[in-house]
């Protein structure tokens, strides 16, 4: 109910004299004023103005333009353009690779199956809440490395002896000697560095 409605109300019910509508009116404005101050007024006081809509499109450079569009075509949901443009403007100017790391993820978006009746999640959010690092592999780990080369230096090792079994040729036991050697200082050299991550913790 507005300020206007509640006096007229008031006013029908009353019903007061000719001579006394002013005073009326001006008992309603006071009362309307007092439950506002007290919580129970207009629910929506001040009704904001509504805001002037910005092409954000328009608002990007000319090489956010360019990634941005490939980035829309990628997606391929045509819902929502100017304002996943508002989130690709607030992204800020990003390296080529950044930008070709979100067009990437957005086009196995695109092709990413679902589960029958789930909507996909429009572009503007895709991007307000980075769903293209869930496309990005973790980052290798030392541990994952050197576990890697331990591994690939065993199936040599296992390889070269499967040789020397077949072959007795005495110059593969040089090259088994120097594999075993690799084999433990890796080992070592894993050891250490758990040894430091404990520490450090």
């Amino acid at each position: 109910m507005t300020k206007a409605q509640f006096i007229q109300n008031l006013i029908i019910r009353t019903c007061p004299g000719k001579d006394k509508i002013q005073p009326a009116i001006a008992h309603g404005e006071w009362l309307w004023d007092e439950l506002t101050k007290a919580g129970y007024g207009d629910p929506r006081p001040d009704q904001p103005k509504p805001r002037k809509s910005q092409d954000w499109y328009e608002a990007l450079t000319e090489r956010q333009k360019r990634f941005f569009n490939a980035f829309w075509q990628a997606f391929a949901l045509k819902t929502g353009r100017n304002e996943a443009a508002e989130r690709w403007h607030q992204l800020g100017e990003l390296t080529d690779t950044q930008y070709q790391q979100i067009i990437d993820a957005a086009g196995k978006e695109a092709k990413r199956e679902r589960v029958p009746g789930q909507a996909r999640k429009y572009a503007q959010g895709w991007l307000f809440e980075k769903r293209w690092q869930d496309y990005q592999a973790p980052p290798k780990t030392t541990k994952n490395v050197v576990d890697m080369a331990i591994k690939k230096l065993e199936a040599d090792l296992l390889h070269i002896k499967k040789l020397y079994a077949a072959s007795q040729d005495e110059a593969l036991l040089l090259q088994i000697t120097k594999l075993e050697t690799a084999i433990r200082n890796a080992r070592d050299q894993k050891a250490d560095h758990a040894t430091a991550t404990a520490a450090s913790v």
